[in-house]
């Protein structure tokens, strides 16, 4: 990860120390965050069940000669728990619980990333852009809250704490714009981001590690402001 971030700086170093046009670009984002895959999937030892959610970013880019970019993302997803059926596979899996009742936080991810990425105008104020991104997420699992009854005995109560993961993450964004001005953009941005992440857990025989794949396909409205450009 640190030798992409590397060449990737190297690369845009490069770009700008030969390029006499170039501008810098705000883009702020928001929308709907929708698990793929595992992520969303309802198997106990490999699904997360998540669901759709809220997802949110701000970028700052740089376009070299109005084709060529770079970029630079900070964003979150969050996405609530399916709690119901999460409920009925801990019921199906354990034949002395009777109900259960689930309290969850959502599954929460904060991301950075940066990329490169190529743009192209269609027409005169419509405007096409594709990127690759690489960096990292920082996974948070929900803590949760469980109040199960039991055929025989068991606890009232317990609870699943959170647990935290560092790891690579890549993925791809698309973003159609249209230039109210040019200055001023409005669009809309599919991205989808993918990381493998372990999880820690204490339980009563020792540590537990969980692995989970987190796929997402976030669709955002974006706003994007031109800040400077040399050929202004």
């Amino acid at each position: 990860m640190k030798r992409f971030l590397f060449l990737l700086l190297l690369l845009f170093s490069h770009l700008l120390l030969h390029s006499q046009r170039f501008q810098v670009q705000l883009a702020i984002q928001s929308g709907v965050s929708v698990p793929l895959s595992d992520f969303s999937g309802t198997r106990l030892e490999k699904g997360s069940f998540a669901l759709p959610g809220f997802s949110g970013s701000v970028e700052t880019t740089m376009v070299l000669k109005d084709k060529w970019t770079g970029f630079v993302q900070g964003g979150m997803q969050l996405n609530p728990i399916d709690v119901g059926l999460l409920g009925y596979e801990k019921m199906q899996a354990d034949p002395f619980l009777l109900d259960v009742y689930i309290r969850s936080d959502p599954f929460k991810v904060v991301h950075i990333l940066a990329g490169p990425g190529y743009q192209t105008k269609i027409g005169k104020s419509f405007l096409i852009e594709g990127q690759l991104a690489g960096g990292i997420f920082f996974s948070a699992t929900p803590y949760q809250l469980y109040k199960p009854k039991y055929f025989l005995t068991g606890p009232p109560y317990y609870e699943i704490k959170t647990s935290n993961d560092i790891g690579f993450a890549y993925g791809a964004n698309l973003r159609f714009g249209y230039e109210v001005t040019p200055w001023y953009q409005i669009g809309i941005t599919n991205q989808f981001l993918h990381s493998r992440a372990a999880f820690d857990f204490y339980t009563s025989t020792g540590i537990r590690t969980d692995h989970r794949n987190i796929s997402l396909w976030n669709i955002s409205l974006s706003f994007v402001v031109k800040l400077f450009s040399t050929n202004d």
